[in-house]
């Protein structure tokens, strides 16, 4: 859904600048690796459900995020200010590259969306030794976690819509000038409940929201190098 977004997004500036050649080039090639990066991920959930332990191992979480960012170019408005904040000597995690990207995406696009095209974005890592209370989808049980969360100074959800967010089809976006198809947030969801990652959310109305994926950490770390 966001990568089809994202495509949609790209077409669109093409059509409205069809006499500036530069900006074709950039947005045909940001189409180009939006399409590979969908055949990417579908190669990565036909082949999860097979793939042993050995194959989902995740080594480098910061190096996910801070790639995330520049996959979503024109859809972050120059007035979103963007933080990444990523703590060195992270240790490797279950899971996959191409999964992970996926749910950082659909969670800055939801956080932009929340903006209304202004605002602070900030995505960041950080080593969990206690998990916190009230989690939406409890992680698989692990002696330490990663955590990533994406947080946003946007309208906020409201308590009677936070238990309803990651429901397929439910969406706010109704009631503002943006409308979604309310499949993000569940997609978010699928995902981590596929991967064993735990979920938590904060959200204040009119302060801003805050997603956190919590991410177990492998009890045999491999050996560096």
């Amino acid at each position: 859904n966001s990568i089809l977004s994202i495509i949609r997004g790209s077409t669109q500036i093409i059509e409205a600048n069809p006499d500036n050649p530069d900006k074709i080039r950039t947005r045909l090639s940001r189409i180009k690796s939006m399409v590979e990066q969908g055949s990417t991920l579908v190669k990565a959930m036909l082949g999860f459900s097979r793939a042993d332990d050995a194959a989902l191992l995740l080594p480098d979480v910061n190096a996910v995020v801070t790639e995330t960012v520049p996959l979503l170019g024109d859809r972050l408005p120059p007035e979103v200010t963007v933080t990444v904040d990523v703590k060195e000597g992270l240790p490797v995690v279950h899971g996959s590259r191409e999964l992970l990207q996926q749910i950082l995406i659909n969670l800055v696009l939801n956080a932009l969306d929340a903006m209304e095209g202004r605002g602070q974005l900030t995505l960041r890592c950080q080593r969990l030794h206690r998990l916190p209370g009230n989690q939406i989808l409890p992680a698989a049980r692990a002696e330490e976690y990663v955590a990533v969360i994406v947080e946003d100074t946007g309208c906020g959800i409201s308590p009677e819509n936070l238990s309803r967010i990651f429901e397929p089809f439910f969406t706010t976006k109704a009631f503002s000038t943006r409308h979604g198809t309310g499949l993000g947030l569940s997609m978010v969801y699928e995902f981590c409940k596929e991967l064993g990652y735990g979920l938590n959310v904060r959200s204040e109305l009119r302060r801003g929201t805050a997603f956190t994926i919590i991410i177990p950490v492998l009890n045999d770390q491999p050996p560096a190098g």
